[in-house]
């Protein structure tokens, strides 16, 4: 998908989560996902951010954003010539949950909920079992250990045997393995891997097993669950279906809001120049956005960068003098596809009401420890320089927008492969374009 999903609402959310911990010193909400098409009062879940607030800006006052820094003051249709947009044909993956994702869900999400026995009467490792086993990751060509290779947690560790906790290969390496033997598995860090100074380098595991166990999935410890008509190992499998089939259909609903939107980009026209205060806002936005990624880095990998530019060259691979422009660029064909929402928007007579605005923010003042709409608003606008009610009504519009789309698309479903496909033709090709 064309569009940058994690500019417009990352400082919207976060700062509503920073509100919220300075009232009431309690982070009990996180945004885990800065999508525009996400709700402002979802996703909000705050011990993943807590280690982001200790060095955030939250309680300095910030210049307040111009009237002309708000998407109201504009007329969509001066910045984009719609196409068409009705009646485009989205395609879907067919939902099939096959019995290996259900039980790979069983091992990565209940497998821990259950009291593992030792297993006595073999000694190779099989999928499901824990693996009790000592680790060392080292890098192939010099031997030495990488950080995050061998520490305290790299003895005696509990390995659920396909809950995919290590990197690709690393479970599937020690499937056969004998209790009481070492093995050494050769793998290669994602390219995309969190530490950019693992991704895609080549790595030997040491890994010696300790032990095996294995769940015996008692009807007891099912029944503890507490999940509503799940009281066997055979009724958990099947509610395990159930939910994977009804996150797939979400995941598609999804794919129809973003794919149509996307659709109705390629077929509008856009002009050559947008405000510049807009620009700036929305560059701020992103810089802000990325701030807060690095911070989760920090937290989570230990990995550290001088800058915003600094984590833009080192994970996009942009020239450090190229920055800037990447930023800017950034930014532009965020608020073009911003436009695009409101131009439909126009068209189609979709409109957010006052009424809309505050049901939205009650929630998340609520949430952030606020009695009420205006003391939230009131903190938020002089701490980070924003109207809050102006960017909900910005953020709800986008919405209506993008479901107005999906509303008025046609699902087309085809086979998972078939898209991925489309989408490897498509990445190879923006990559020649650049």
């Amino acid at each position: 998908m064309k569009k940058k999903l994690t500019i417009v609402m990352a400082t919207v959310l976060s700062g509503v989560l920073l509100a919220g911990c300075n009232k009431s010193g309690d982070a009990s909400s996180t945004a885990n996902s800065a999508s525009s098409s996400a709700s402002l009062a979802e996703g909000i879940d705050a011990q993943s951010l807590q280690g982001a607030v200790d060095g955030s800006s939250a309680g300095a006052s910030a210049e307040p954003l111009t009237e002309d820094g708000y998407l109201s003051y504009y007329t969509a249709s001066d910045y984009v010539t719609l196409g068409d947009y009705k009646g485009l044909e989205v395609k879907v993956p067919i939902v099939e949950i096959t019995d290996e994702d259900v039980q790979s869900t069983l091992l990565s999400s209940y497998a821990s909920s259950f009291t593992p026995a030792e297993v006595t009467d073999r000694t190779d490792v099989r999928m499901g079992d824990t693996a009790n086993i000592n680790y060392v990751g080292k890098y192939a060509d010099t031997l030495e250990a990488f950080d995050g290779g061998t520490d305290d947690s790299a003895e005696g560790y509990d390995l659920v045997i396909g809950s995919g906790s290590f990197i690709p290969g690393f479970e599937d390496g020690l499937i056969g393995a004998e209790v009481g033997t070492t093995v050494d598995i050769n793998l290669t860090f994602p390219e995309d891997y969190g530490a950019a100074e693992l991704a895609g380098v080549d790595v030997i595991f040491t890994v010696t097993i300790n032990k095996i166990s294995a769940p015996a999935y008692s009807d007891e410890e099912v029944a503890a669950l507490g999940i509503e008509g799940v009281t066997d190992k055979d009724s958990l499998l099947e509610y395990i279906k159930e939910d994977l089939t009804t996150q797939a259909q979400e995941e598609n609903k999804e794919t129809a809001r973003s794919s149509a939107l996307d659709l109705a980009y390629d077929n509008a026209t856009f002009a050559e120049e947008f405000p510049q205060v807009l620009v700036d806002r929305f560059i701020s936005d992103y810089e802000d956005t990325l701030e807060y990624y690095m911070q989760m880095y920090s937290y989570y990998y230990g990995v550290s960068y001088s800058s915003v530019d600094d984590y833009i060259s080192q994970n996009y691979g942009i020239a450090a003098e190229e920055v800037a422009s990447y930023k800017e660029e950034q930014a532009v064909e965020q608020l073009k596809y911003i436009f695009l929402e409101r131009a439909i928007a126009d068209a189609e007579g979709l409109t957010v009401t006052d009424e809309d605005v505050e049901a939205e923010l009650l929630d998340i003042a609520t949430q952030s420890g606020y009695e009420d709409v205006d003391s939230f608003a009131e903190f938020y606008n002089s701490t980070y320089g924003r109207d809050v009610r102006e960017l909900a009504a910005e953020q709800l519009i986008a919405e209506k927008a993008q479901d107005f789309l999906a509303e008025n698309s046609t699902l087309v479903e085809v086979e998972a492969s078939e898209l991925e496909e489309e989408t490897d033709d498509a990445s190879e090709a923006a990559s020649v374009a650049e």
